[in-house]
């Protein structure tokens, strides 16, 4: 077919798009006169795999072949949430944003008729901001989900059927997702939306103004004022009842803009110009925000729905910790910045950065515990007790090249009393504080279930590997006398000053009982709270 006009932008081995306009194979006859002129082919390429590669009547075709113009125009006005909202839609329920639409796709069954249609809601507007598919306007486009995490872009795809998919038509690629860094995803995108806005623009006599409209929007992509509202989505705070902000019909950009203004001016009434311009600092790119601020990173962990006094709390050790120059730490000496790997699991990667850490440390484990607490002390991190309203989130920790490294137990937190949970906290902010950092060297994150999943995943095995190395197990195990039941757990967990379910967890992942003798301990443990 003849290709009228093409552009290709990025790298296929990270990512790339590659767009093509070709004559409409109807002539017009389906679609309005700037529909049928953007009719073309279509390329997403993610670390090597071309996701728009599909078989239809037994042909493999390598582009998705349909009107472009709705795609463009949804890149266009989506662009800020597309590359800056981190938070899933109502729970975060899976690793990747395409598997948790999944999950999400009913309300849970004890919801009332309201919960309903505000879960349904929050779900629908969720996919429509991230969702390629969304744009397909009749047509058959990959299942191809973006969305922030941290400072980086996720991208993540399955093979979804959709509804009236002819007979023998279906994508190759599966189930995947992929991180990267957010210029290699904005610019690819940028260069091939603009490129293709202009070739519309002149080709096409538009009498309904729908490509001045969509100049109009990608224009606004590179318009310096755009920085705030980015700022805000990655942020993804929003009202505390959003049943009635729904029922309302609350405008989602007012609700995060709302917010982030009395964040913002909680700052300023609590620290100096100095600590809070640290605070909201940022690595930007003309079209998108490369490195986040602490305090959106900090808020992106946490609820949506974070209440004001919260809001207020994290303001105030934010600027507290400020130091102008607090110096390089050991701390500083181990950091070893590490992004998630996909190919491995969480808590494999976390077991090994734990052993690592064991290794370069050498440490004195005669007294047959880990003494996590002197370590964080010798390391120059201070740590700090704050009430939250927020009961699920654990502990929270923060460190930048002008933040002095922290981790603030919440003390409303269930586990706030327990000494063996407070020790696990200290080994699990730990790790975010020597791996989670940014290429800035900046991390805020508060550990409760709006936290990204991998890293507590990470975090938690590093903290179960580091307290109960495995020379310790096996010389604990060795001065049991009888078997590890739960008297011999009981015995074990006291020795080494941790939880008994997260060390019989822990013997388990060793491989060192069997699942029917985990089984038989969980219960064990359960008959005993």
């Amino acid at each position: 077919m003849t290709v009228r006009w093409e552009r290709f932008a990025g790298d296929t081995d990270s990512f790339a798009v590659r767009l093509a306009f070709m004559p409409d194979p109807d002539q017009g006859a389906g679609a309005d006169p700037v529909d049928a002129a953007s009719w073309g082919a279509i390329q997403f390429w993610v670390h090597g795999q071309n996701l728009c590669t599909h078989v239809d009547q037994s042909e493999v075709l390598h582009s998705a072949h349909w009107y472009l113009l709705p795609l463009l125009e949804w890149l266009a006005e989506n662009w800020n949430p597309l590359l800056h909202e981190e938070k899933l839609p109502n729970r975060n329920s899976a690793d990747t944003a395409a598997e948790a639409l999944e999950l999400t796709r009913f309300a849970p069954q004890l919801a009332g008729e309201a919960e309903t249609v505000v879960w349904e809601e929050e779900r629908y507007q969720w996919r429509e901001r991230h969702a390629v598919r969304t744009a397909r306007s009749g047509g058959l486009l990959p299942n191809l989900v973006m969305r922030r995490v941290r400072d980086l872009i996720e991208i993540s795809w399955n093979d979804d059927p959709l509804a009236g998919t002819p007979q023998g038509f279906r994508y190759s690629s599966a189930n995947g997702a992929a991180l990267l860094e957010p210029t290699q995803v904005a610019r690819p995108l940028y260069e091939v939306l603009a490129a293709a806005t202009g070739y519309l623009s002149e080709a096409v006599e538009d009498d309904s103004g729908r490509l001045s409209r969509l100049q109009q929007s990608v224009q606004r992509i590179q318009n310096p004022q755009e920085g705030e509202a980015r700022i805000e989505w990655l942020a993804g705070i929003r009202e505390q009842n959003p049943l009635a902000g729904s029922l309302r019909g609350a405008d989602l950009d007012d609700e995060l803009n709302v917010r982030w203004a009395d964040i913002v001016a909680q700052l300023k009434d609590l620290g100096t110009p100095e600590s809070v311009s640290e605070a909201l600092q940022t690595e930007s790119d003309p079209i998108v925000v490369r490195g986040s601020c602490q305090v959106a990173m900090m808020f992106s962990s946490m609820s949506p729905t974070v209440t004001r006094n919260d809001v207020r709390t994290i303001a105030a050790v934010l600027v507290d910790q400020y130091s102008p120059d607090p110096g390089q730490t050991e701390l500083t000496t181990l950091s070893a910045p590490t992004p998630i790997n996909r190919s491995i699991r969480p808590w494999e990667q976390g077991y090994d950065m734990a052993e690592a850490l064991h290794g370069a440390l050498d440490l004195d484990l005669s007294n047959g515990w880990v003494d996590v607490e002197q370590l964080v002390g010798q390391l120059g991190i201070a740590v700090l007790e704050r009430r939250l309203d927020d009961p699920k989130i654990r502990a929270c920790c923060l460190v930048g090249q002008h933040h002095i490294p922290t981790i603030i137990h919440n003390a409303s937190s269930s586990f706030f009393k327990s000494a063996n949970a407070r020790r696990f906290n200290l080994a699990h902010e730990l790790c975010h504080l020597l791996h989670d950092r940014s290429s800035a060297q900046k991390l805020a994150i508060a550990s409760g279930p709006w936290a990204p999943r991998s890293l507590e995943q990470r975090a938690n095995a590093f903290a179960a590997m580091f307290l109960m190395p495995l020379e310790l197990i096996e010389r604990s195990i060795a001065d049991i006398p009888g078997p590890i039941d739960i008297a011999g757990i009981s015995a074990l967990a006291a020795s080494l000053r941790v939880s008994k379910r997260s060390l019989v967890g822990h013997l388990y992942n060793l491989t060192l009982m069997s699942e029917a003798e985990y089984d038989e301990l969980l219960n064990s443990l359960n008959e005993l709270d």
